[in-house]
């Protein structure tokens, strides 16, 4: 997912920059959106605090880490990102995980539904499709490794086309008029649901991918208080529920 800053109801604010005035301030990969403001919005109303969101691709956040440019109080990142930023000393050892999100398939509003319940199905439906669209970030680089192994990637790579988010995927086959076929988190394609977007369904199980997240406090956060309360609220029953509503499993 590319840069995003949400604002939710008024509470999540709408600047980092704005950090010293708030209670934390988050870095997130952008898979686990819904869960994550679900939870977030639990978590705000039982504390009274404010949190700041900010969603990039995990490529992204790892330059912004590495770079230093910006201050923030948690990371939310998959475990093998965030196992490189504890090596570095970028975070604290406190890690809670908050859960993992399987890919799937979307088309266009309005376009044909094609059936991908099982590997042949898909294999059919990624040749007929006119196009094939996927990202440059964690999740795209498993489907193309998927795609190789199933032995369809030679086939189709002409009429593959790449973006830096899951968001810019769902985007362009929302403006799109042919027979494409998007890879995206499954959460992305909810949130864009709402947009028209179709949910045609999850990968078939046996090349199906999920990637786990993790949130810590990072080390040195300027409110290294509410960081480590808010990664521990993230383990609980009630942020548990709220990331699970969301499609965080």
């Amino acid at each position: 997912m590319g840069f995003r800053l949400l604002c939710l109801t008024g509470a999540i604010m709408g600047s980092v920059g704005l950090a010293a005035a708030q209670d934390a301030s988050v870095l997130s990969a952008g898979a686990v959106e819904p869960g994550l403001l679900a939870a977030i919005a639990v978590y705000q109303k039982e504390s009274g605090r404010k949190v700041a969101v900010t969603f990039n691709t995990a490529p992204q956040i790892r330059e912004r880490i590495e770079k230093k440019s910006d201050k923030f109080d948690v990371v939310i990142v998959p475990p093998a990102v965030m196992d490189a930023f504890a090596e570095a000393g970028r975070v604290d050892p406190e890690r809670v995980m908050l859960g993992r999100v399987g890919q799937g398939i979307a088309v266009r509003p309005g376009a044909p539904v094609p059936d991908v319940s099982t590997l042949d199905a898909m294999k059919r439906a990624l040749l007929e499709a006119e196009s094939v669209v996927f990202n440059r970030a964690t999740g795209g680089q498993y489907i193309e490794s998927m795609l190789r192994k199933i032995g369809v990637y030679d086939q189709i790579e002409k009429k593959t086309t790449r973006y830096a988010s899951a968001a810019e995927v769902m985007d362009h086959l929302l403006k799109s008029k042919g027979r494409e076929l998007g890879f995206a988190p499954m959460t992305e394609i909810m949130l864009y649901k709402e947009k028209g977007l179709r949910f045609v369904g999850p990968l078939p199980a046996e090349v199906q991918q999920y990637n786990a997240y993790v949130a810590s406090p990072m080390r040195g956060s300027p409110n290294a208080q509410a960081a480590s309360a808010l990664v521990k609220f993230l383990g609980t029953p009630p942020a548990k529920a709220a990331l699970a509503a969301g499609g965080v499993e």
